[in-house]
């Protein structure tokens, strides 16, 4: 309220103002009349007047003033006869009613002029109203212009990352494209490199095939003299062969082995990452059930669970104090409402006594 009126203090002076002139105007008003004995009368007689009903005036003449109280009342003076009484009353009279018309015709513009500074007043303030109601829609419609202009520039910098995201992902299914047609060309020219090794090495047998026949033909003839040497080589041959298929078995069981040792280690380490999800996710669960004491900071303690198959708590205990008892009773509640825990992901993982640390400040 304070803020309107130093705002509009140029309303609020010259309300101010009117009413002080206001109550002026009707003081001047009631008191017009005073009393003529405080004036002095300098040898002449001065009549009081007053602001009155002109209903309540009363028209009865006055009782006639005798010549002997006039004589008291008015100096004697040697150049000037007294006037008559009748006289003297209807002039008394007379001065009244002008005195009263004066009065009423001053109260009258008083009463105008008080009005007019009222209205005056009342239309500066509705100017200033007017002129409040035109800077609060000006600065609404300012504000309203600057949200539209926002909302216009997200909707442009929106409409420029589509443009961009859509140019990125044309470019990209471009490049894919040029990929995949490269690809399909090597693999092309690869494949056409092979064929034609193909049918170098097939063209080489062949003339191998045909120098073997010509040898074969030739060693016929030598082949009874050789039977035995052939013989005795073949058996060599045999069994450096099964020496040699034994020692390749006996390398692919050390290969067996050390796979299977390795494929042991690999599910050990997977259940080992698993089972610490596994602690992980019941962790969270009961920190996300803990409702915090006031005061309680730095909370650290053990916790020991065992469970059911299916996650249902068999029963807990704290292995340790977590700071206060306010504090274990929180952590216990909250075990409570964890109830059931997550379920394992697997029977390798479930252990049926989970041990965790509740460190919910962590």
């Amino acid at each position: 309220m304070f803020a309107k009126l130093v705002e509009n203090w140029r309303s609020v002076l010259l309300a101010v103002i009117l009413h002080a002139l206001i109550a002026a105007l009707l003081i001047v008003g009631i008191n017009f009349a005073s009393d003529s004995s405080s004036r002095g009368n300098h040898g002449e007689r001065i009549v009081s007047a007053s602001v009155v009903n002109p209903g309540s005036v009363d028209t009865k003449m006055p009782e006639p003033v005798s010549p002997a109280a006039e004589a008291q009342e008015t100096p004697d003076t040697p150049d000037t006869p007294p006037p008559k009484p009748e006289e003297d009353k209807a002039a008394e009279q007379a001065a009244a009613k002008q005195k009263a018309a004066d009065a009423e015709r001053e109260k009258a513009e008083a009463a105008e002029q008080a009005k007019a500074a009222e209205a005056k007043a009342q239309a500066e303030q509705k100017r200033e109203a007017q002129q409040q109601a035109e800077r609060e829609a000006k600065a609404k419609a300012e504000a309203k212009a600057q949200e539209q202009a926002k909302a216009e520039a997200e909707a442009q910098a929106k409409a420029r990352a589509q443009a961009q995201a859509k140019a990125a992902a044309e470019k990209k299914r471009q490049e894919a494209a040029e990929q995949a047609a490269r690809e399909k060309a090597q693999a092309a020219a690869e494949a056409e490199k092979a064929a034609a090794a193909k049918a170098a090495k097939e063209e080489a047998a062949a003339q191998q095939q045909a120098k073997e026949e010509a040898a074969r033909k030739a060693r016929e003839a030598k082949a009874k003299a050789a039977a035995a040497q052939k013989a005795k080589e073949e058996a060599a041959r045999k069994a450096a062969a099964d020496r040699a298929a034994a020692a390749q078995r006996a390398r692919e069981a050390e290969l067996r082995d050390a796979m299977a040792a390795e494929a042991a280690g690999r599910q050990n380490a997977a259940d080992s990452r698993a089972r610490g999800a596994y602690i992980q996710a019941i962790k969270d669960r009961v920190e996300s059930n803990w409702n915090r004491p006031p005061g309680a900071r730095n909370i650290s303690c053990k916790v020991s669970v065992k469970q059911l198959p299916g996650g249902q708590i068999s029963s807990f205990r704290l292995l340790g104090s977590c700071g206060s008892a306010a504090v274990d009773r929180s952590v216990e509640q909250a075990i409570r409402k964890s109830d059931p825990l997550p379920k394992a992901p697997s029977d390798s993982v479930f252990s049926s006594e989970i041990v965790f640390n509740f460190e919910p400040d962590q």
